[in-house]
This record gives C-alpha cells, sequence and structure tokens, in this order.
C-alpha cells in the first residue's frame, strides 16, 4: 500500500494498492475512492483520525471490492461520482 497527500489536496490522501484495479470506486490513476470529500468529517477520514483509521478504511474498502468482484454488486452505501475542480469524488 501507498500513501500520498497530493499537494493540491493534502488533506485528501490518494490510496494505492496491489492487486486488481477493476471497481466503481477507483479513480483513473487507480487510487481507491474512498469517500466523498465534502462529506462532513464524521463520514470521511480527516488528519485528526490518523494513519492507523486510514489504514483500516483503506481494508475494509478493499474487502467492498473483493465482495463487489465476487457478487455484482458494491456491498453498503456509495456516494454520487461527481468530479468538480476542487476535490476528489467519492
Amino acid at each position: 500500500m501507498k500513501i500520498e497527500f497530493p499537494l493540491r489536496h493534502p488533506h485528501v490522501p490518494a490510496v494505492f494498492t496491489n492487486g486488481p484495479t477493476s471497481s466503481p470506486h477507483r479513480y483513473e490513476d487507480e487510487s481507491l475512492c474512498m469517500w466523498f470529500p465534502a462529506d462532513p468529517p464524521c463520514r470521511r477520514w480527516t488528519f485528526a483520525d490518523g494513519l492507523v483509521v486510514l489504514v483500516g478504511q483503506t481494508q475494509v474498502h478493499l474487502v467492498k471490492e473483493h465482495l463487489w468482484r465476487e457478487w455484482g454488486e458494491w456491498p453498503g452505501e456509495e456516494a454520487p461520482h461527481i468530479i468538480d475542480n476542487t476535490s476528489r469524488a467519492a
């Protein structure tokens, strides 16, 4: 796993993992799309949460990707995939 904090949006880390990249919740660069940055802090990762929480959220996301590949349906809630000029969408 690789975590990057882009200069353009340092509050929204880009998380990359090895393995299959087919998923409705991946960006074009194959990083994980785990939350909607415009959501309130209780619904997304923040710096105050720390890296351990980010790794845990990554693990949950990867399990959901695996189940999506098995079932053909995403398990759990999904945010709309709207991309604007200020944030990465979930």
